[in-house]
């Protein structure tokens, strides 16, 4: 008699794109994550990483806790920060340089982010991202997340710097060029980094990605395995569950 064993449960995540405005299109920030690492090691991602209890919860946002995450772990890892004054002003050069040895600090559980947050008379700007991609991990691979995406444009006076631990590598590029290297094997580039990517490369500007994301909020992807004569595929859910992406298993069958 065989059993079917449960799905083990996806683990709250966020992550965030962020982009900047160029004369020929707007680019994103990808990183290279260490090869090391036990999850998506040497792949191209988008910061971030899994909610902890001090990203907290409001009433009135169900995803408040994701936004912090998004902008915690963004800070940790590629040292760009999503914050303000009281007066909605965003940090000086002078006040960023300051925040570096406590973002060391950050990485290493030394510091909380609410409590640096509140040295620095800070608060987190999260009404500056915009919430555009939920997907949940299919239910038989042995790690899984359930991530929300965020995009937000690059804060004035930042331009970010991988931690060197985690991620080793960091580069600005476009969507279309994130989707391309990873069809080419010249970097390994998850696949809801793939869809996500080939989304967001629908629109010329990264105001205008975040204006129709606010407009019309995205529905929750998760992706499934499936055969077609012999051969594995993921099949993914179009934007407004309006048809099917139909792609090349990266995983093998055997190794989900």
């Amino acid at each position: 008699m065989t059993t079917t064993q449960a799905p083990v449960t996806a683990r709250p995540s966020a992550s965030l794109v962020i982009g900047r405005d160029r004369a020929a299109g707007w680019e994103i920030l990808m990183a290279l994550r260490n090869q090391a690492t036990a999850f998506a090691g040497g792949a191209l991602v988008f910061p971030g990483g899994a909610l902890e209890p001090a990203d907290g919860a409001t009433p009135d946002d169900p995803l408040h806790g994701y936004r912090m995450a998004a902008i915690r772990e963004t800070f940790e890892e590629v040292g760009i920060l999503y914050a303000k004054t009281p007066d909605g002003d965003w940090p000086t050069p002078g006040l960023l340089a300051e925040l570096a040895p406590e973002r060391a600090r950050l990485v290493q559980g030394e510091l909380d982010f609410p409590t640096l947050l509140a040295r620095h008379s800070l608060r987190a700007a999260v009404e500056e991202l915009t919430y555009f991609a939920h997907w949940i991990t299919p239910p038989e691979r042995p790690k899984r997340f359930d991530t929300r995406f965020f995009l937000a444009e690059l804060p004035p006076g930042q331009d970010g710097v991988h931690d060197g631990s985690e991620l080793v590598d960091s580069f600005w590029t476009t969507p279309a060029q994130v989707v391309a290297q990873g069809e080419s094997g010249e970097h390994r580039v998850m696949r809801a980094t793939e869809v996500n990517c080939r989304r967001l490369a629908t629109y010329a500007r990264c105001a205008e990605a975040r204006a129709d994301f606010e407009r019309h909020p995205e529905s929750v992807v998760t992706p499934s395995y499936i055969q077609i004569g012999g051969v594995r595929y993921l099949s993914v859910p179009a934007r407004g569950n309006e048809g099917t992406l139909v792609l090349p298993a990266k995983v093998p069958a055997g190794n989900s």
